[in-house]
């Protein structure tokens, strides 16, 4: 691999559309609260038990670093402080993190909020908050200054009632794409010590591998039609089988209690059968060197789900702009609904990572 793949930019526009590519424009996150978002747990808080859980309102500050702001005040480990998922940082957040400490143990909370640190709620629970451990998330995204505002009302509408390919978002791959080049980098043989890029780098590739997959269904009018072979996910769940096609699945497909899938690529045979195995396989075998790479770094073989609908979808029109709230299960991204309904316009300035 020549020296020039390692630093690309990366143009990820291409993956295709299920309503059309719109042709409306709108301003996208010009301030933290043109983006809020609400962790949603998926389970109650007992009152009692060694974790105390808060939840935080940040506002420009990453996950990490609230994490490391509640170790410091409380005098705690960092390995003690819990969260279920990272936020970005260029938003309104409210999430939730757990912090060890003995059930006799009143915590000073005094020192923890800052202009971008606000304590919303505090319980505690008997169980550490652990990544993963989340319903879904609530949001209220604020389009400024919207082209055409008939045609987003529209697509939105739309998107309602068809749901949207559950594409992982642009921040999955860094800004331009960079957590591509590590990828490239790391394959191509290349010592690369600091964990987090590691991580960033090995998310990105199964992750690209993955919406190209979705993209190719989509193109081929396959999103909603199962595919001899293919593997259904139970809805709710991370359980998934492969089966025979018949009226029973078509019927469970539109009750939306199973749901297609396209493959989260790692170590060992690949999961989808037949024609679906073909499918996928023409696309997954262009990326060898990622393949390889996942595999040696221990990932599983995995199934996502390729289709999205987001609940509970209002929208308000405030002069200019529009107001869209939405909620998404665990692993969907904004991004992903909005792609389909407006495109951002791109102020120099930004850096979208």
């Amino acid at each position: 691999m020549s020296e020039a793949n390692f630093f690309q930019d990366w143009d990820l526009s291409h993956w295709n559309y299920l309503h059309g590519k719109p042709e409306g424009e709108a301003d996208f996150k010009q301030i933290p609260e043109d983006f809020v978002v609400t962790e949603k747990l998926p389970f109650e808080l007992t009152g009692d038990g060694e974790n105390l859980y808060l939840l935080i309102e940040k506002r420009e500050l990453n996950t990490q670093q609230v994490c490391q702001h509640l170790a410091k005040v409380l005098g705690k480990r960092l390995r003690d402080v819990g969260y279920a998922g990272l936020k970005d940082k260029q938003s309104v957040s409210r999430q939730w993190f757990s912090v060890q400490s003995n059930v006799t143990q009143e915590l000073d909370l005094s020192g923890i909020e800052t202009d971008n640190i606000k304590i919303v709620e505090t319980k505690r629970h008997q169980k550490k908050l652990k990544v993963g451990a989340l319903e879904g998330n609530g949001f209220s995204i604020r389009l400024r200054n919207v082209s055409n505002k008939e045609e987003l009302l529209a697509r939105l509408e739309a998107v309602a009632e068809k749901g949207v390919p559950n594409y992982f978002g642009l921040q999955r791959f860094g800004f331009k794409g960079n957590n591509l080049n590590w990828a490239n980098r790391w394959a191509d043989g290349e010592s690369i010590r600091d964990k987090k890029i590691k991580g960033f780098a090995l998310s990105a590739a199964r992750s690209f591998i993955f919406n190209e997959v979705v993209s190719a269904r989509v193109e081929q009018e396959k999103l909603f039609t199962p595919i001899a072979g293919d593997v259904f996910v139970l809805a709710g769940s991370n359980s998934y089988f492969t089966g025979e096609l018949d009226e029973s699945i078509d019927r469970r497909l539109a009750e939306r209690d199973i749901l297609l899938s396209a493959p989260m690529v790692g170590k060992g045979d690949a999961i989808a059968e037949s024609d679906a195995l073909e499918f996928e396989n023409t696309i997954v075998e262009q990326h060898m060197s990622w393949n390889a790479l996942l595999a040696e770094q221990g990932l599983e073989q995995q199934r996502r789900v390729i289709h999205l609908i987001p609940n509970n979808l209002i929208c308000q029109v405030q002069d200019n702009d529009v107001v869209v709230k939405f909620d998404l299960p665990s692993g969907a991204f904004a991004t992903s609904v909005l792609r389909e309904c407006i495109n951002f316009r791109v102020h120099e300035h930004e850096n979208t990572n």
